[in-house]
């Protein structure tokens, strides 16, 4: 490994994917550091022989989900900047170079937000999130960007160590299925400087049948939202001035709950569980805060899969 203390490092949780993995750790230049947290310790020793830019952390009993994303990350130089994919996603050719002089140009960011493609299980691009120009933001303005919902995925946040080591890492007392991931990116945006830069640099994998997939449409997942929510929330109320706390939080609050809502509704109805949407609905609160747009779409997939109930049965 690169004894040099490196601009850029990338931790990587992985848990039993060994080629989903090597087609990650091959897409990274050799001069990027890699530091890997090999959950339930399913990599072979010629793993680690193969390259000279990677250590791996070995955790023979199997980490809960969060836990495995901060051991990738706890023993990285708090002066590099870090990304942590998932061990499935992939980085675009001469991502890296263009990555770092980013980060040599701009001074003092806590937090940078890059591009992502969105790939399925082929490589085939389904969509890409991508910021229209360069903005630079004090704490807490970057958190408009993702008020309601947080469009990059984490190959593409490059957040510095030093940064994490001050706020903390992921949740994982908290989350155990979703939102720490967005929870710390909101969490990094109303507490450090950011930059949001606009180049596409990685591509993130969505897998049919996932986890997402299966959970999304569960009152697991909705409790989770809410953590989420009432954190940031908790967080601003402690950290900011009244100046500086101008946010709707009731709005902030129930729009991401209506957005997830309706991701979970939408998920039944792809899935012709016509009958469940309902039920499903009815199981959440209502965001009667939700902007009224979010309120309607949420309406029509309950009368359309009512609709379809009444065709299929």
């Amino acid at each position: 490994m690169n004894s040099e203390i490196p601009l850029v490092t990338i931790a990587i949780p992985t848990y039993n994917r060994e080629i989903l993995l090597t087609k990650l750790v091959n897409s990274i230049p050799k001069d990027i550091n890699i530091s890997i947290s090999d959950n339930g310790s399913f990599l072979p020793d010629k793993f680690n022989e193969q390259y000279e830019n990677i250590s791996i952390v070995k955790n023979e009993i199997v980490l809960d989900i969060f836990y495995n994303w901060n051991a990738s990350i706890r023993n990285i130089d708090e002066s590099c900047y870090l990304a942590i994919p998932s061990d499935d996603d992939l980085y675009n050719i001469g991502s890296f170079e263009f990555i770092k002089q980013t980060i040599n140009s701009l001074d003092d960011i806590d937090v940078f937000i890059f591009g992502n493609n969105f790939i399925d299980e082929h490589d085939n691009v389904i969509g890409s999130y991508c910021p229209k120009e360069l903005k630079v933001y004090d704490y807490p303005e970057g958190l408009n960007e993702f008020l309601y919902g947080v469009n990059v995925r984490m190959p593409s946040v490059f957040f510095k160590k030093s940064f994490l080591d001050k706020i903390g890492y992921f949740d994982e007392k908290n989350f155990t299925l979703t939102a720490a991931d967005s929870e710390l990116i909101q969490r990094s945006l109303l507490l450090g400087k950011v930059a949001f830069i606009p180049k596409i640099v990685s591509s993130y994998r969505v897998w049919n049948g996932s986890l997402t997939d299966q959970k999304i449409a569960t009152n697991h997942w909705m409790n989770e939202i809410d953590i989420w929510t009432n954190k940031i929330i908790e967080l601003a109320k402690s950290k900011l001035t009244d100046a500086q706390n101008t946010f709707d939080w009731g709005k902030y609050k129930d729009e991401i709950y209506a957005r997830n809502l309706l991701a979970g509704l939408n998920n039944l109805y792809k899935n012709k569980k016509y009958s469940k949407v309902s039920d499903y609905f009815l199981s959440c609160r209502y965001p009667k805060n939700a902007m009224f747009k979010t309120k309607i779409r949420i309406f029509k997939t309950l009368i359309l899969s009512k609709i379809k109930a009444l065709f299929v049965s």
